[in-house]
């Protein structure tokens, strides 16, 4: 009777777990050099974007703001028996490559953005070029605003040497 109450716990104690481990903030480094933003998920956030290193030149970049949650863009629909279909059409969004719990966590790829974002409602937008790996790239940090600074500072840099030469 106890090997069968303990099977029966584990699921229950991963899933306790997993949930836990979604309310702690995201774990990103973003470096800011002369010609990239390099993000870096750290630890699970790896794991849930699936993702190593995103290189971001700074030609690339068209905009970097902060946005509420509401403002940053709308993730692809579900794939539906009617959206397999669709998936095979050329204008058909991208498949989701990452995980989604509304409200919990959104991380990974998603349509033409990047995501990496907990239950934050204050997150840094990243808004590329067109003819760049992603259109947006969205992430959660515990100071947007220092970070926004300080990747702003090294654009603005980066775009008054580049006009005077």
């Amino acid at each position: 009777m106890s090997t069968v109450l303990a099977l029966a716990t584990v699921p229950f104690l991963m899933a306790a777990g997993l949930l836990a481990l979604m309310k702690v903030p995201t774990h990103l480094q973003l470096t800011v050099t002369d010609t990239a933003l390099l993000i870096e998920p750290q630890g699970l956030d790896r794991w849930w974007t699936r993702r190593g290193r995103i290189a971001v030149p700074v030609a690339a970049i068209s905009s970097v703001r902060i946005v509420p949650r509401s403002e940053a863009p709308a993730l692809p629909p579900k794939d539906t028996a009617k959206g397999a279909a669709r998936a095979k059409a050329k204008d058909a969004p991208q498949k989701a490559n990452g995980m989604h719990l509304n409200g919990i966590i959104t991380a990974g790829v998603h349509g033409d953005t990047f995501w990496d974002v907990r239950r934050g409602d204050q997150l840094l937008m990243i808004t590329c070029k067109p003819g760049f790996e992603f259109g947006a790239l969205v992430l959660q940090f515990a100071n947007p605003f220092a970070t926004l600074t300080r990747t702003r500072t090294v654009i603005a840099h980066n775009g008054s040497r580049s006009t005077s030469v």
